[in-house]
């Protein structure tokens, strides 16, 4: 079909007009998108104009034994050092002093108790799951135990039962369940680093699987020495399979308990001297404890919270303090208060 020259004419000028009319649209779209764009810029304030910020104080007060006030450096108790824009390094806290210099920073007590911490998996970056702690926060914790406490191993508590060994400071202890495979790639090269000793308590059936660690890497940890020649690491039990045991019947108690005591000592050649409750069930129960008893164990780790007296320890019944995922300065004031302090 053919179009006369009139109808060219009309269809040209249509299509024209149309042209037109976009080209009006993008142009006002632009000058209203630079007009917007240039409102939003502000002239840059100089420096020297900007008001004077003032500095905060680097001194804070504590109260002395003898109730007075003190005037001491900042500490890692100190919540506005924990969050400071991340120029602290607590590496470098956890490197810097000598073990001389760092025995003298640790308050001395006239009445010293013992907190002992249960962790379970130590993780990179923050997450929901209470059972898991960061490493940002867990290095943060070490300073913190490390500025405050003593850090004392498990098998220490027979000694200071009996007074053989004497505390002049409080003390922590660290433990960890399960066996999560995190405690050999994440925990074991920062403890060995920073001579921090530690009691692991493994699920012997979990052993080898998939997320835990295997018999080579629990050997390696057990058989580890420091520069002095000192053990650093103990594994303990935490039974065969995870079981409450506030809930298996008694004659089934004693197979748990020696059961796992075994396989650990055959696989490590190591005694195994503690035993951690799965999920803390079944602290105080009779059965439980003459089990343990007569299976060799020298004590059993609860779940429940408090702290230990050292002229009273209870080694079948130790209390703990459970290390979640919360801020490393909120579960240090926690455990401070813990203490009494």
């Amino acid at each position: 079909m053919r179009f006369s020259d009139m109808q060219c004419k009309r269809v040209g000028c249509a299509l024209s007009k149309q042209s037109s009319s976009r080209r009006l649209s993008a142009f006002a779209a632009f000058l209203i998108l630079s007009l917007l764009l240039t409102g939003c810029q502000t002239t840059p304030v100089p420096s020297h104009q900007l008001p004077p910020v003032e500095p905060i104080s680097s001194l804070i007060f504590t109260e002395q034994e003898s109730g007075q006030a003190a005037i001491e450096s900042p500490s890692y108790l100190d919540p506005v050092r924990w969050w400071d824009k991340g120029t602290q390094d607590p590496l470098r806290e956890l490197v810097v002093e000598t073990p001389a210099q760092l025995a003298a920073r640790v308050p001395k007590r006239s009445n010293p108790q013992i907190v002992i911490l249960q962790y379970h998996n130590i993780v990179f970056g923050r997450t929901g799951g209470e059972y898991n702690r960061d490493l940002y926060n867990f290095e943060h914790d070490l300073v913190f135990l490390r500025n405050r406490t003593q850090i004392i191993g498990l098998d220490d508590l027979p000694y200071i039962k009996s007074g053989e060994k004497k505390l002049d400071t409080d003390a922590s202890i660290l433990t960890f369940d399960d066996g999560d495979l995190s405690i050999y790639g994440l925990v074991f090269p920062l403890l060995k680093k920073y001579d921090i000793k530690a009691t692991f308590f493994i699920i012997t059936d979990f052993v080898g699987t998939v997320g835990y660690v295997n018999w080579d890497q629990l050997k390696e940890m057990s058989d580890y020495r420091n520069a002095k020649g000192e053990k650093l690491f103990s594994i303990g039990s935490h039974s065969l399979d995870h079981k409450r045991f506030d809930e298996i019947p008694a004659d089934q108690i004693p197979h748990e308990l020696a059961g796992s005591k075994s396989v650990i000592e055959k696989h490590l050649g190591a005694p195994v001297w503690y035993f951690a409750l799965p999920f803390g069930a079944g602290a105080g129960r009779k059965a439980v404890i003459e089990a343990a008893k007569n299976s060799g164990y020298r004590g059993i780790r609860t779940s429940r919270k408090a702290v230990i007296q050292p002229g009273s320890i209870d080694l079948y019944d130790l209390p703990v303090f459970y290390m979640t995922n919360e801020r490393a300065d909120v579960l240090a004031q926690q455990i401070y208060s813990l203490l009494g302090r």
